[in-house]
């Protein structure tokens, strides 16, 4: 398995670049295209078999990760602000969008993601509801307090302001629409 240490450095996504991958069940990288490995920083025959989750960057709240492949067992795909972490340690923004693979039996086999870069204006509301996360599950008795905690801490955040984790991601997603129409 790759290792990596995490660097205080971002990279950047090009906005006109979609990254993406597919992984097994077990989160094994089967396919990486070659904007996901530029911006992995990594060749893409050291990427295949790998972990999907080498890419989590310690900043990423674990609840988010949860409701994530919570997702994608039930068959339903998600949108996700994700911090990752490049084979170099630096790390970079994007809007995932996952969802579950079928073979042809209908059964599902793995799961694919599209990635595409986030605004300022979005990561910037992602960091701070990410980092109220980050410290519940850090000063919590154990890992699975911790991670209950927190969960119920960002359904309660969703619930509070009468939407739902799916709403909130794509409300910043337009954001990030905006801020590309501006910039054209």
């Amino acid at each position: 398995m790759i290792s990596v240490t995490p660097v205080n450095r971002a990279r950047s996504v090009p906005a006109d670049q979609f990254l993406v991958t597919h992984a097994d069940l077990r989160g094994g990288i089967t396919y990486a295209n070659a904007y996901f490995c530029e911006a992995q920083d990594c060749r893409e025959k050291d990427l295949l078999g790998q972990p999907h989750n080498m890419l989590r960057h310690p900043d990423m709240p674990a609840a988010v990760f949860q409701l994530i492949w919570q997702r994608i067992r039930d068959g339903r795909e998600v949108f996700a602000y994700v911090k990752n972490m490049a084979c170099s340690g630096e790390y970079y923004w994007t809007l995932s969008h996952l969802m579950p693979h079928y073979d042809a039996g209908h059964r599902i086999d793995g799961y694919q993601c599209f990635r595409r870069a986030a605004s300022d204006r979005s990561i910037s509301t992602a960091e701070e509801a990410y980092r109220e996360l980050r410290l519940i599950e850090h000063n919590t008795r154990s890992k699975e307090q911790g991670l209950a905690a927190s969960r119920q801490h960002l359904d309660g955040m969703m619930s509070r302001n009468g939407t739902s984790y799916d709403e909130w991601v794509l409300s910043l997603a337009t954001l990030d629409d905006e801020e590309d129409c501006l910039a054209a």
